[in-house]
């Protein structure tokens, strides 16, 4: 029965087109007003309050701010410099170019979103005025705006932590591997496109004193992502003091050396940052009173005994999973899918043998990869805003970066070395 008024408020909000934190939260009232289940007065303050009662969390808009000073202090430019200098002479080399902007951002951040607008506002426009289609253009940005959930410090690994009790600096250490090869695979994938459609070239040649001179340029940039790691994996700072260790690293930067941060930008950093992180909050608030009655009407117990018993082979199992994380990803958020999913996925897997570390990033990738899948990609829409063109012609364009993340998908699934090597070596 609690099951029964749990999924049928929250699909029946969403029809009605409330927003799906808000649905989350109504099915949770429902059950908790329905005196089906006896339950204190005071429990649903409780449990909401438990839900954000975690210093790990703290995290989120520190990452947050850190990536939006670090971008309207003149870092994505930078960077974008340096990329350039390294792989735009080659046959269309604006693509490999706009994912290493993206892989470098991503390790700021901690934020899909916010990496693809930083990333897509500056090269975009650069790529249609060098002669790239502007669906390619957008399709590259798409793609490459998944890395920074993926490359440490990411938001949605903190929220998966933080809901499964998973170490957080152990998925960031187990996020490195997949996403250089997540990267690597977008920077191929974009390159054989290139020369398929004979994009353009650079006329210059690649010149290592360009290069080194623009590493020069964009080297406290470039460091940030390595302090930020380094303390983590080397256990100096957690996860939120290293947080604020990036807010500080982008401060300094910002104001001291590149000199380009003005009071209205780190207002609109701030208020960004804000919004983001509120509607983060509300979602981890309601996370643990709807996993809780997940628990109680034994939810994760039933679908792991009927997957465990209906299918046999081992290797079927974790392919069942991967399917309902890229289903489920084309229909909801992260943040959500992550509230519904992870409480009944994660026992499921930990039952199965799955390290705790890769079902994490299996997670991660494969609702990463709903980011940019339609029809609700977030993504998506916001290349299509800063591109100004219709969702089918990023659409046809993103089919090989979406064959390209699948397939490396499924190497961190049955590739466990992948995503347990660097945790283990730092012994997380």
């Amino acid at each position: 029965m609690i099951l029964l008024i749990l999924c049928g408020v929250f699909l029946g909000l969403m029809i009605i087109g409330m927003p799906i934190a808000w649905a989350l939260a109504g099915s949770v009232v429902a059950v908790f007003y329905s005196g089906v289940f006896p339950l204190p007065p005071g429990w649903l303050g409780q449990q909401l309050f438990r839900g954000m009662d975690s210093i790990s969390l703290a995290s989120i808009p520190l990452f947050l701010f850190a990536g939006g000073i670090m971008n309207e202090g003149g870092l994505t430019r930078r960077i974008i410099a340096v990329a350039d200098a390294c792989l735009g002479w080659m046959r269309g080399g604006l693509g490999p170019v706009n994912v290493g902007t993206g892989m470098i951002y991503g390790g700021i951040s901690g934020s899909a979103t916010a990496d693809t607008g930083a990333v897509g506002t500056i090269m975009i426009p650069a790529m249609r005025e060098r002669g790239y289609p502007v669906g390619f253009a957008a399709a590259v940005t798409a793609a490459s705006g998944t890395l920074g959930i993926i490359l440490p410090p990411s938001v949605v690994m903190i929220m998966y932590g933080v809901i499964t009790g998973t170490s957080i600096g152990g998925l960031f250490a187990a996020g490195i591997l997949p996403g250089l090869l997540l990267g690597f695979a977008f920077m191929v994938t974009a390159y054989v496109v290139g020369v398929r459609n004979g994009f353009p070239k650079s006329g210059q040649r690649f010149v290592l004193s360009t290069f080194l001179v623009n590493v020069w340029k964009a080297l406290p940039a470039l460091l940030m992502p390595l302090v930020v790691i380094g303390a983590l994996v080397g256990g100096f700072a957690t996860v939120t003091e290293a947080s604020f260790v990036a807010v500080v690293w982008a401060m300094l930067v910002a104001v001291f050396i590149y000199r380009e941060l003005t009071w209205k930008g780190l207002m609109q950093v701030s208020l960004e940052t804000l919004r983001t992180s509120g509607a983060i909050m509300i979602i981890m608030a309601v996370a643990v009173p709807f996993a809780w009655l997940l628990t109680v009407a034994q939810v994760p117990n039933t679908v792991a005994n009927g997957l465990l018993g209906a299918v046999a082979d081992p290797t079927l199992k974790v392919a069942v999973i991967l399917l309902i994380l890229l289903f489920v990803g084309l229909w909801l958020d992260t943040g959500p899918a992550l509230v519904i999913l992870a409480p009944i996925v994660h026992p499921i897997a930990v039952k199965m043998g799955l390290d705790p570390y890769q079902i994490g990033l299996i997670f991660t990738v494969g609702l990463g990869i709903g980011l940019f899948t339609p029809p609700v990609g977030t993504n998506l829409f916001v290349v299509c805003n800063v591109a100004k063109i219709d969702l089918w012609t990023v659409t046809r364009a993103i089919v090989p970066f979406w064959v390209s993340s699948v397939i490396v998908l499924i190497m961190i699934a049955y590739i466990p070395a992948l995503t347990t090597f660097i945790p283990s070596y730092f012994n997380f």
